[in-house]
């Protein structure tokens, strides 16, 4: 998986950055309500729409620091006015219940499907939080459902940090793989937890009086061209109330800025991450260029790829390359395509290595032999992908019952059934039992697509999924079954990571011969390296 723990900062999967919740509360039955004193939420007014660079933009009513956010929600949108006052809700959770009462009910486990051979992302195996209810009730059972999954959770984090988390990887095999953080990993806080509320802020700011973010359910991007002037007005009027010495506070604003931006327009469209790419280009910094180096990879559309690779050629190598290495071995063969073009139009001839090392290797899909003291065991590195809204539980811990600092962005957890608020509504805050906190995140997506989702009423048709590498451990039938269809049946047919690297080391050296890694390290006069040991041992413990 291209992801970096020693960055905050790297976009996440934060299925409550983009979160869209449903409206208020109706009263539940059976639990116990609190009306809290009233609230007065602040509506701030509409900003200018004008899609010309060349505006003039009232200024912000921030003073000359940024405004601090409790929460964060009213300042984004938080409650729309003619919404009730939020609704409490109270749980009893017995401090002797088992931790199997206290984990949501899992899905069924679908068949395995074996290897991806397609580039249909539809194809890829989704995982879940929880068993989805068979129908979707209308007495608001499922509100009642998630704000006690919530207070349960809570229940096992106070006797640990990070304690839901860790039983529920140790009780369900199918999320068992999937690359969690705990502890310092998956936390942000101070400045850079306040920054990224910001960033995030103005985002929503520039896209004025939108239905989505940037595309509608026909795939019609709308507002493009406006997004990019409003912006980089709006970062332009804030820039100007800090102090121009304040170093630190300026590289605070700048990885918030990046991580935001990156996660927010991640599934949008190629014409705004376009011009992602060129505010990017703009940014001289680390987290810019790796930035630019996943979008090189991970994007699809030739041409928020080309701007990408484009401005990689003048970027610091260092900073960008492990991503590029990465991907030829990541366990979506477009993604190695991507990788080794990149690779190619840069001129990376020092990573010529590299192309030759995947020559001599097996399909990154294949079973893998891993080892662990004196333990054996096969697994399969797999692309897995998870549902943007339905899956908030499982990426973030929850508000409620915790300290939280006033500057965390935290957001409600989405209902199904309940429609999805507008990115001008913001983010809802119908009841504190149902809200989690952003600055606690323990997954990392790879990269984000809108996919059809059907039976989607009252959410859109178009949702986000998020995309991620799963280590799954295999049965010996299962890995003989992924060797069989992932090995050529003819010879000579090549797998499309070998075709990838071989290409790419026909560009670049502007020489050719046959397709394997010794006739490569002959023609180069490189070192002979050669073990299969380990290929042979997977194969063995196959049979055995």
């Amino acid at each position: 998986m291209v992801g970096y723990r020693s960055s905050r900062f790297v976009p996440v999967l934060v299925a409550g950055a983009l979160m869209l919740s449903g409206p208020a509360l109706a009263q539940q039955t059976g639990v116990q309500t609190l009306l809290p004193p009233p609230i007065t939420i602040p509506v701030p007014p509409p900003p200018a729409t004008s899609p010309l660079p060349s505006l003039e933009l009232p200024a912000l009513p921030t003073p000359p620091q940024p405004q601090p956010v409790p929460n964060f929600m009213p300042s984004v949108g938080g409650l729309p006015p003619t919404m009730p006052a939020p609704i409490r809700l109270a749980f009893k959770i017995d401090p002797n219940a088992s931790v199997k009462d206290l984990l949501p009910p899992a899905p069924k486990i679908a068949r395995a499907r074996g290897p991806l051979v397609t580039d249909d992302l539809t194809k890829v195996e989704e995982v879940e939080f929880e068993a989805r209810p068979e129908k979707v009730p209308s007495d608001g059972k499922l509100t009642e459902r998630a704000a006690h999954q919530l207070a349960k959770i809570n229940h096992m984090n106070a006797k640990k940090t990070d304690a839901f988390m860790a039983a529920l990887v140790e009780n369900r095999p199918d999320l068992a793989g999937l690359p969690f953080a705990m502890g310092d990993d998956c936390r942000t806080s101070g400045e850079r937890s306040k920054q990224f509320g910001h960033a995030v802020a103005t985002i929503r700011r520039s896209f004025p009086n939108q239905t989505t973010f940037g595309r509608q359910a026909d795939g019609v991007p709308p507002g493009v061209q406006g997004f990019w002037p409003l912006y980089t007005t709006f970062c332009d009027q804030e820039d100007a109330t800090r102090s121009r010495t304040d170093k630190v506070l300026a590289e605070h604003v700048a990885v918030a800025r990046i991580a935001a931006l990156m996660q927010m327009l991640a599934p949008e469209s190629p014409e705004l991450r376009t011009g992602l790419v060129k505010y990017l280009a703009a940014v001289q910094h680390a987290e810019a260029t790796k930035a630019l180096a996943k979008l090189a990879v991970f994007s699809s559309e030739d041409e928020v790829r080309n701007a990408a690779i484009d401005v990689l050629k003048v970027r610091r190598e260092k900073d960008y390359t492990d991503i590029l290495v990465k991907g030829l071995r990541y366990p979506f063969p477009a993604v190695a395509k991507r990788s080794a073009d990149a690779i190619t139009r840069i001129g990376r001839t020092d990573l010529i290595a590299e192309l030759v090392a995947v020559l001599e290797e097996e399909d990154p899909r294949m079973p893998q032999l891993k080892k662990d003291a004196d333990k054996k065991t096969l697994v399969v590195r797999e692309m897995v992908k998870v549902n943007h809204h339905r899956n908030c539980m499982m990426c973030h811990a929850p508000n409620a019952n915790s300290v939280v600092p006033a500057s965390a962005l935290a957001a409600e957890v989405p209902v199904q059934g309940q429609p999805l608020p507008t990115p001008a509504q913001g983010y809802r805050q119908s009841s504190p039992e149902l809200m989690i906190r952003l600055d606690v995140t323990y997954l990392r997506q790879d990269f984000s697509v809108m996919l059809a989702v059907a039976d989607a009423h009252p959410w859109p048709e178009l949702q986000r999924f998020d995309f991620l590498v799963r280590e799954r451990t295999l049965t010996g039938d299962e890995a003989a079954a992924y060797r069989d269809k992932l090995t050529p049946k003819e010879i000579g047919v090549l797998s499309p990571y070998h075709r990838a690297a071989l290409a790419a080391l026909r560009e670049l050296t502007g020489k050719d011969t046959s397709p394997t890694a010794a006739a490569w390290r002959k023609l180069l006069d490189m070192p002979t390296k050669s073990d299969t040991k380990t290929k042979t041992e997977v194969i063995e413990i196959i049979r055995g």
